[in-house]
């Protein structure tokens, strides 16, 4: 897991997202996924702003991973009340899915290998406005 964490850490740098927003708003959860022993402070592996990522052990089968993907992003868009969609990468290291949750449900955008489909995540995420989905997220946003 946390070669996984360190590796999205590095592929966050080369993308295109703003550098204060990696930096600021992504960069704390995961360093506090990572000191926290691969146990987030929530159910989801990962969950910054309105990006879910459910990782499975290296190899496996990723339906049960799926599964657990859907419910997460379903929670988070009844949380967030409907006002973003919502994106999710579930993944084995090898291969992944990147799924998106709207209005309409969720739909599967791609799969793949893990490098192609996170980078497809990524320029999903930061080409579009990022939206806060908590107060954590302006805390680590404004330092307030």
């Amino acid at each position: 897991m946390r070669a996984f964490v360190e590796a999205l850490k590095c592929e966050l740098l080369r993308s295109p997202c703003n550098k204060y927003i990696v930096e600021h708003m992504i960069f704390p959860v995961l360093n506090e996924f990572l000191r926290e022993g691969g146990k987030a402070p929530v159910f989801p592996d990962v969950l910054f702003s309105n990006v879910v990522i459910e990782v499975e052990p290296p190899g496996s089968n990723i339906d049960t991973g799926r599964a657990q993907l859907h419910s997460y992003m379903e929670a988070l868009f009844r949380k967030i009340e409907g006002r973003a969609e919502v994106l999710g990468l579930v993944t084995n290291g090898a291969y992944a899915e990147l799924w998106i949750y709207t209005r309409t449900g969720s739909a599967k955008v791609s799969d793949g290998d893990m490098p192609t489909v996170a980078s497809q995540l990524l320029h999903v995420f930061c080409s579009s406005k990022i939206p806060v989905t908590t107060p954590g997220d302006l805390v680590r946003i404004f330092g307030v």
